[in-house]
């Protein structure tokens, strides 16, 4: 029992996730990759948009955070996972706000 305890406490707090951040996560992830299958297989006004739904779902979500998201809406950015590097950014700076209320 303290061995499992010993490994439980040994694993950093950063891979912990609540259900919420992780269906966050989740949602992030299928917003950047239906958008690189949709732009290639499909019309190029689709993944558009596609972009504003995870531009609002990404607002919605994450608040002030979600700003980084309009980076998507910048021509040639398209290829970078915009809306999982902000989901790493929202998640980064709520860990960095617990550590320094607690």
């Amino acid at each position: 029992m303290e061995e499992e305890r010993k490994k439980i406490d040994s694993i950093p707090k950063y891979f912990v996730f609540s259900e919420y951040e992780l269906l966050f996560l989740v949602i992030c992830i299928i917003l950047d990759i239906s958008e690189y299958v949709i732009t290639i297989l499909l019309q190029p006004w689709l993944g558009d948009i596609l972009d504003i739904v995870g531009i609002v779902a990404c607002l919605l979500m994450f608040r002030l955070e979600g700003v980084v998201s309009l980076l998507e809406l910048v021509p040639g950015l398209d290829v970078l996972p915009i809306f999982i590097i902000t989901w790493v950014i929202w998640y980064y700076l709520k860990r960095q706000v617990k550590q320094t209320v607690s």
